[in-house]
């Protein structure tokens, strides 16, 4: 029986189905390999975006304070009896509760807008946090400004600095202005600070570029500090509102962190 040379030629030239699954197989090695590569590199260049964030933010702090007098911008919240009832004061550098507002007004409102007129530099672009937890309207802010940065605008009131002046022990390049706040934790306009004998996180810091989190601070610059305890990323994957947490007493190296970037109150 005689072979048509043609039709050899033609299965030849086609693909067994174990060299299909082989080149699957490859297909799928490589692309295990590059994916973990290209997460790494899109959260990078998220982090980078959240610094320059910060560092538009700081410039608007600094026009302000040069447009009056030295006097930093207003800090102010207003207490309430739930997370959506903590809100930032008219008049402060931004208005609202970022965990209930479902617009960007309340950050057009603010004191800074006029500086710079885009709202996406007050929100991280890795926080994919919704409004009130819904999953529905995606927050328009993560960020929130230190209380001694005139968190109460008195110039009687000495636990806060009221102008760049005052802002001495820490000198501005170690004294934090901005910060990402963590989204169970973030409502009012303020970042509040206890004391370093306290060793209590009461607002909770972001954790979202690998257990990292932007600051930037009144010299201008902006930084990303990486969180070593286990504590605070213990603290960091509770559920609901993040608020009053113990960190670790007399040794919290996070916790020292804070405390080292803010003033030093007398105790009373």
């Amino acid at each position: 029986m005689s072979i048509d040379p043609q039709k050899l030629s033609l299965r030849r030239n086609g693909f067994t189905l174990i060299e299909l699954l082989v080149v699957i197989a490859i297909i799928a090695i490589l692309a295990s390999m590059l994916l973990p590569a290209l997460a790494k590199a899109k959260s990078k260049a998220q982090q980078i975006s959240c610094m320059n964030n910060y560092r538009q933010l700081q410039f608007c702090w600094h026009m302000y304070v040069d447009d009056n007098d030295g006097h930093l911008p207003p800090n102010a919240s207003i207490s309430g009896n739930s997370r959506g009832k903590w809100l930032a004061t008219k008049q402060s550098w931004i208005q609202g509760n970022a965990w209930s507002d479902e617009t960007d007004q309340y950050i057009r409102n603010g004191v800074l807008f006029k500086y710079n007129e885009s709202t996406d530099i007050y929100l991280c672009p890795s926080d994919q946090s919704t409004v009130q937890d819904k999953g529905e309207i995606r927050r328009f802010r993560s960020v929130a400004m230190n209380m001694h940065m005139n968190h109460i605008p008195d110039p009687r009131d000495r636990s806060c600095w009221h102008k760049y002046t005052d802002i001495v022990n820490p000198a501005p390049s170690n004294a934090f202005v901005f910060i990402d706040e963590h989204e169970g934790s973030i409502d009012n306009a303020r970042f509040t600070v206890t004391q370093r004998h306290q060793w209590q996180w009461i607002d909770f810091p972001s954790t979202r570029h690998d257990n990292g989190c932007v600051l930037s601070f009144a010299d201008g610059h902006s930084e990303l500090w990486k969180w070593v305890e286990p504590r605070t990323i213990q603290i960091s994957k509770m559920s609901g509102w993040i608020q009053g947490q113990l960190g670790v007493p007399g040794k919290d190296r996070d916790l020292s962190r804070i405390y080292d970037a803010i003033p030093v109150i007398p105790i009373r």
